[in-house]
């Protein structure tokens, strides 16, 4: 797949998702990006999250705004408490890019038995898919260190390999997406993924 048509895709499907935060702006609160360390490993403490990544690493600066839309009420409204992006240093084997967002839930939306978190997903994960963008593997409940999540794996129309992971699980109070982009052989990231460690 050339890198064009990839950077599209991952562009609709992360545009789509900036689209569920639909209330205005507001500063991210500091401490709850979380940090990189030795280059390879990804910590977020709000969410108590480590993932040792393949590669070397570097955090991206995120210049996207969120649009305004004061209808908008449900617990993924506005900018996300948690919003980061990282990627692998230039002239890496393989060009990774990873998004991830965390919203805080208040705790009406904490209540599993009337907000699932398979509601979360099927809002977070199929309803972010742009039209290039299809299932390779639907929305599938697995495990992330023990706890329910969600994953799907998509890529371009025809295509049997993917090239976007995207992943929705809770943590600490918190919803999160994380997405990852792997043009080039997902199988060490999505197992870096799939290992990370949530306390």
């Amino acid at each position: 797949m050339s890198r064009r048509p990839f950077e599209s895709l991952l562009t609709l499907f992360l545009v789509s998702f900036t689209v569920l935060a639909t209330a205005q702006e507001k500063q991210l609160p500091a401490g709850l990006q979380g940090s990189l360390t030795e280059e390879n490993t990804y910590t977020n403490p709000a969410l108590g999250m480590t993932i040792h990544l393949p590669e070397k690493w570097q955090m991206s600066e995120i210049t996207t705004k969120t649009p305004v839309d004061p209808t908008c009420t449900g617990p993924l409204c506005g900018t996300p408490e948690i919003k980061v992006e990282f990627q692998t240093r230039s002239g890496s084997e393989r060009p990774y890019k990873i998004f991830l967002s965390g919203f805080k839930l208040s705790a009406q939306y904490l209540n599993r038995s009337r907000y699932s978190l398979k509601w979360f997903a099927d809002i977070m994960l199929e309803g972010s898919l742009g039209s290039d963008l299809v299932p390779i593997e639907k929305e599938t409940a697995i495990h992330l260190d023990g706890k329910p999540a969600y994953r799907i794996l998509v890529g371009g129309r025809g295509e049997t390999v993917p090239q976007v992971l995207g992943y929705v699980a809770e943590a600490n109070g918190y919803i999160f997406l994380l997405v990852c982009a792997a043009p080039k052989n997902a199988d060490p990231a999505r197992s870096a993924i799939e290992a990370m460690n949530l306390h």
